[in-house]
Parts: structure tokens; sequence; C-alpha cells
């Protein structure tokens, strides 16, 4: 999958700290705001709480991969944070702090069209490897050109 255009530098964010989870999130969805993908990031972020509660998004390896439906999106979106300190993440399989956030914003009106995404980013992160590399970026261009050159 090409993530070109879901992947502007503008929307990876990286050495964030955050007091908590909510906390953590309403930083890692600012840059969809901005870009005016995600009209309400309060919203969005109440969102991705609900759909936390219902299935952990962590998948391990310090990565969580929070996605939601919402009404609040124009399209599909994709933003990245990078936490070097971590985040308690409830019900993290591995119960390690997550340092990678992959937020989807998905848009009410295409409910499946996150998919061939969630895959790609999955075969990304099932390397501990590329995980760490992403985490250890030195600029948020390094990361989005280390994620872009990824092939899955």
């Amino acid at each position: 999958m090409d993530l070109t255009k879901l992947l502007p530098t503008s929307h990876l964010q990286t050495d964030l700290m955050a007091m908590g989870l909510q906390d953590g999130l309403r930083l890692a969805v600012q840059p969809l705001v901005d870009a005016g993908i995600v009209s309400d990031g309060d919203q969005f972020v109440e969102d991705l709480i609900v759909r936390e509660s219902q299935y952990t998004t962590a998948v391990g390896n310090f990565v969580a991969i929070p996605h939601a439906r919402t009404h609040t999106a124009s399209r599909l979106g994709l933003a990245i944070a990078v936490f070097p300190g971590g985040l308690d993440f409830p019900e993290a399989p591995d119960g390690q702090p997550v340092k990678v956030f992959f937020i989807i914003a998905i848009p009410a009106f295409a409910p499946v069209a996150h998919m061939p995404l969630l895959q790609h980013i999955a075969k990304f992160v099932r390397n501990p490897k590329k995980v760490e590399k992403l985490v250890e970026s030195k600029s948020a261009a390094a990361a989005v050109k280390y994620l872009l050159s990824f092939k899955a």
C-alpha cells in the first residue's frame, strides 16, 4: 500500500509526552484536525475511547492502532504519534507501555475503507526492529521516509 497521500510529514509527531492515554490521544489526533480531515478532535477522541473500551487496539511491540468510525472524518486519515517514554495502555497484550500510536480516522460513510491500511500497518509493526527504528527516528521527515519505504 502506498501511504504517500495518507502520511504527509505533518501527520507524524515525534518526541511527544502525555499525562495518560486520553491526553496522548488528544495530541495524536491534532494533525488530522489541523489538516481538516477531522472536524471535531474532542469527539474523535471520544469515539476512539469508546472503540477502545470494546476491544483493545494495543497490538504489542510498544504499538497501538487506535481507530474509529466517526462522523467527524471527511475522509480516511492517518496520523502517527511517537511517545519515546511510553504510555500505559489498558489491556496491552504484552503488558508494555505503548510508544507508537497509528491513529486511523474512518469516515462513517466508508466503514471498511481502512482495512488495507490496517493490514499494511499490522505487517510493519510485527517486526520489533522496524518499530524501534521508527521510535528512534531523529525527525518526522526521517520517520515518514522510513515508513514510506516499507513494502508489505
